[in-house]
């Protein structure tokens, strides 16, 4: 190589340089533009996926209970034909009240059972303090500690999940001076 290229050669360089950094920069700034145009949209997707699933979740706890509600709404319908089939006759009325509320408390569990609600099966079963709750304890020698003997207040699970504890009286030994 004389001294001529070499010159050549380093008075383009520069220029082709220039040219070159001049289209990295307008490549990288389109580049800028398409990132920042992106990110914009996902934080308006995320921010749009927010309020929704905010929505959804108040209308799940306002509306949630809508089909037991409907489901409830036949019981207290129920109860007011009861109520209107009022008779003057004491043992009539009597006997269709008893009947009445028979229908209405099986209609009722049935209602309870399609939406997962149980009543808690306590008398005669062993204490759980996950499910009962001790009112009281009776002294007797017929059932072993720890056994319900009585229940005041029925208990009720949604599922696997306690709504209620069953309110019950539970079985100890007798004392000594009790006998």
């Amino acid at each position: 190589m004389d001294t001529q290229e070499v010159k050549e050669q380093e008075i383009q360089t520069p220029t082709e340089n220039i040219e070159n950094q001049e289209e990295v920069i307008s490549e990288t700034e389109q580049q800028i533009i398409t990132l920042k145009d992106q990110l914009l949209r996902a934080l308006a997707e995320n921010e749009n996926t927010r309020r929704r699933g905010q929505k959804d979740k108040e209308d799940a706890l306002k509306y949630g209970v809508t089909n037991l509600a409907r489901d409830i709404i036949s019981v207290a319908d129920n109860l007011q034909r009861v109520l209107d089939n009022k008779s003057e006759n004491a043992a009539e009325l009597s006997e269709a009240l008893f009947s009445g509320v028979d229908l209405i408390l099986k209609d009722l569990t049935s209602i309870f059972g399609r939406h997962g609600i149980q009543r808690i099966e306590a008398k005669g079963q062993q204490f759980d303090p996950h499910s009962h709750q001790a009112v009281f304890e009776q002294e007797t020698d017929e059932h072993t500690p720890g056994t319900i003997v009585q229940v005041m207040q029925d208990g009720y699970k949604i599922h696997e999940r306690l709504l209620r504890p069953a309110m019950v009286a539970v079985a100890k030994t007798k004392t000594q001076g009790n006998q």
